[in-house]
């Protein structure tokens, strides 16, 4: 038979109920607001690339078009000045820097950008 402890005194429960984990401690949203201010800067700077320079943000739309194309296969740039124009609504001749960029995938797509800068005042002596 097994040992009884004597009337008034209680067994002690076992020791590893006894040594629970304790609970894990609950992080504050501090980790979530990073990656929140870190995603927001990612796309502040991407919209900021788009209007400062918009042949920058085109190679990397071409890349991720790229990626379910096929991949690129070729890509031509060709910069010219269309200079002693006349624009409308100015009497003044005028030339625009343009630059075409025409990239062609694996699978047969073609993308075709055109780039105009604004007008300049041209000098046509």
């Amino acid at each position: 038979m097994a040992a009884q402890p004597p009337a008034g005194q209680y067994s002690k429960p076992p020791a590893a109920a006894a040594q629970r984990a304790p609970a894990p401690k609950r992080r504050g949203p501090s980790g979530c607001l990073l990656w929140l201010f870190v995603i927001t800067m990612l796309a502040i700077s991407l919209l900021g690339l788009g209007f400062l320079q918009p042949v920058k943000l085109a190679v990397a739309q071409e890349f991720i078009i790229g990626v379910t194309r096929g991949g690129i296969r070729e890509t031509i740039e060709v910069t010219s000045v269309d200079s002693c124009i006349r624009v409308a609504g100015s009497d003044q001749l005028q030339s625009i820097t343009r630059t075409r960029r025409v990239t062609t995938y694996n699978n047969g797509a073609i993308l075709e950008i055109v780039f105009s800068d604004p007008p300049l005042p041209a000098d046509c002596r």
